[in-house]
């Protein structure tokens, strides 16, 4: 695998790339970083493409000192990667806040962008369908156990009803790759509130790349209706649903998801 630092203006955006062909970016949601895309399907899509996975700024071995403002500044970022790593041209997969990332690249820097996936992500704003109720206690309690156990009930929360109990392995290498470099409070805070002081429905008309959505119809975090929305503002964007996935479409289903993008990414 190879690997790299650009050099934005306040600090350093790292990134990790396998593979070769047309470029492919992914980025990573909220408080997460490149390792979390695990390495079934980057390595799958790898089978045709260069995968160049970001570390947001604040995560991974990017810059920690660097502040987060908004998510135009991190579509900036993925922009200063796309130009000095994958040749000023790229394809762009975002999940969750990498989608509302995604989308942003797509508004504002749309010679930058070849094809647009954005996956269990919404358009912000009071359009943005909320999570399940019964999830914020679980995501935004103080951790009473150790940062492993309460990481393994997040994940397991946010997955589909069984997931966890069903692939207790894949769950375990999944909170694994959440301690390998564990995202500072005050970064994930400042990227949480990015994300909700961010509103794109009015514009997703704009976006003319073709773009696919990909979301599971069982995600409790960012439900499904957001990626019906998606794709019913999005001029052209195709929809493919999830069957019976969760908020971790790339561990519950990397297999299928791999097949949809490379199969959309082709035409």
């Amino acid at each position: 695998m190879d690997r790299g630092a650009v050099r934005v203006e306040d600090g350093e955006i790292a990134w990790y790339a396998l593979g070769e062909g047309e470029p492919i970016v992914l980025v990573m949601g909220l408080g997460g970083s490149s390792g979390e895309w695990g390495t079934r399907f980057p390595a799958l899509l790898a089978e045709r493409h260069r995968v160049i996975m970001i570390d947001n700024r604040g995560t991974g071995t990017s810059s920690r000192l660097i502040r987060v403002h908004s998510l135009d500044e991190l579509a900036r970022d993925t922009v200063a990667v796309i130009d000095e790593v994958a040749g000023g041209r790229a394809h762009v997969l975002g999940v969750s806040m990498g989608g509302m990332i995604a989308q942003h690249v797509a508004l504002d820097h749309p010679k930058k962008l070849n094809k647009l996936v954005l996956t269990a992500t919404h358009c912000g704003g009071a359009r943005a369908v909320l999570p399940l109720p019964h999830l914020i206690p679980v995501l935004f309690a103080p951790p009473s156990e150790s940062p492993a156990a309460t990481i393994r009930a997040r994940f397991a929360a946010i997955s589909a009803p069984g997931w966890a109990e069903q692939h207790p392995e894949l769950l375990e290498e999944r909170v694994r790759a959440a301690l390998r470099a564990p995202t500072p409070l005050r970064t994930f805070r400042a990227q949480l509130e990015a994300v909700l002081k961010a509103d794109r429905y009015a514009r997703l008309d704009e976006i003319d790349a073709p773009t696919l959505v990909l979301h599971g119809d069982a995600d409790p975090l960012v439900p499904y209706a957001n990626g019906q929305l998606l794709a019913k503002r999005i001029h052209g964007a195709e929809l493919h649903t999830l069957r019976g996935v969760g908020h971790l479409p790339m561990w519950e289903a990397p297999e299928e998801c791999a097949r949809v993008v490379l199969e959309f990414l082709s035409r």
